[in-house]
């Protein structure tokens, strides 16, 4: 039997971000899985896939992104628990249905993995699947390691089910492909009682259906941020006048840093992990007892405009840092060492630039393509 179907709760196994996925959506009892692979995301169709053939948990490689979406989104809107999963770029392809899917919403628990690509190791853009969470109005967590990954999943089921909304898990490649401890859970038993209630003025997203959806929307954006309030999601720790605001695998970046520079006890450090809704409430207390707040975030500044915005409305005096030019880079993956130099100038210390051991220069190769990609 697979390790990652061994119904044995409390075992610890050392697991890749991507099989932690695979593991929290068994344990959530999940009945149909879809993707479209790509990096950094293939290893969860991947593991499906072997899964597939000891189990009876309902597996297919997508003809495209699109297609995955719909097959989930079918599945959950009939009552069984689906999880769809791609690279970043892939929700391009899916954005159509994903768009109409948060207005129709689903019946049972369904999760959507949009993986991005900082530094695009495997990818053609470095763009951040944030927006389409703001773009969509669905709900979106960011897990900050692969532990948190399956836990996530896990939980995402539920809430999707709660809601009756799809959600959106964000990962980043540090999460999908670094390796962690993930405590076994029970697997809940799979229902397989799908059953299709034709109802047009939900599934039939006409413009007259649509006009009665979007009000039922905007008010689910209110059930999904009390809800995320409840689980307790968004974590602040510390305290002080100094506040660091940061979302993902940044977080460890950010605990690593504070260590080093010890400063562990004298700074507030609010981790987001519900990236929409936000958790104003708790970015509010960071923004009312603090003197400077610092964002730390990977990519475009999603979580430092909307800190701006709200500190503005606020009236808060805080000084706000981030993505400015010569402060934390809006360009690739971050890390301890590029981190560095923006934290010493926010925590007002001296610091000597880490020498690393000059590695040889590797030939230039082509980027390798998966076997059988249409690309």
């Amino acid at each position: 039997m697979h390790v990652l179907l061994k119904d044995e709760p409390g075992r610890k196994v050392f697991l890749l971000g991507n099989e932690a996925i695979v593991r929290g959506a068994l344990e959530a009892g999940v009945e149909v899985a879809t993707a479209y692979p790509g990096t950094p995301s293939s290893e969860i169709p991947d593991t499906f896939y072997a899964l597939s053939k000891e189990c009876d948990v309902y597996f297919e490689y997508s003809t495209n992104e699109k297609v995955a979406l719909e097959v989930a989104s079918a599945a959950a809107i009939a009552g069984m628990r689906s999880i769809c999963s791609m690279k970043h770029v892939g929700l391009n392809v899916a954005a159509d249905p994903l768009n109409t899917l948060s207005y129709t919403g689903v019946k049972a628990g369904m999760v959507i993995v949009t993986a991005d690509d900082p530094s695009m190791h495997s990818s053609q853009n470095e763009q951040d699947n944030r927006f389409y969470a703001k773009l969509s109005l669905i709900p979106m967590l960011e897990p900050s390691d692969p532990e948190e990954a399956g836990l996530l999943t896990r939980l995402a089921f539920d809430l999707s089910e709660e809601i009756e909304m799809p959600i959106l898990l964000r990962t980043t490649t540090r999460v999908n492909h670094t390796r962690g401890v993930y405590p076994y859970h029970d697997l809940r038993p799979r229902r397989f009682q799908g059953h299709f209630e034709k109802n047009p003025m939900r599934w039939v997203p006409v413009p007259g259906v649509a006009r009665k959806l979007r009000l039922v929307l905007l008010e689910r954006q209110k059930t999904a941020y009390a809800a995320m309030q409840r689980l307790g999601l968004d974590r602040l720790e510390g305290s002080g006048d100094l506040g660091i605001i940061t979302s993902g695998v940044s977080y460890s970046y950010v605990k690593e840093l504070l260590d080093e520079f010890g400063a562990a006890k004298d700074v507030q450090v609010l981790k987001v992990t519900s990236i929409h809704p936000l958790p104003e409430k708790q970015i509010t207390e960071v923004l009312s007892s603090c003197r400077r707040v610092m964002v730390v975030e990977e990519l475009e500044p999603y979580l430092e405009t909307e800190v701006r915005a709200m500190a503005q409305r606020l009236g808060s005096k805080a000084e706000i840092s981030g993505k400015a030019p010569g402060e934390i880079p809006r360009h690739y993956e971050l890390s301890a060492d590029t981190l560095r130099p923006a934290f010493a100038r926010f925590l007002e210390r001296d610091f000597a630039p880490k020498s690393h051991p000059k590695a040889p220069q590797l030939p230039p190769r082509p980027p390798m393509l998966c076997a059988g990609c249409t690309h």
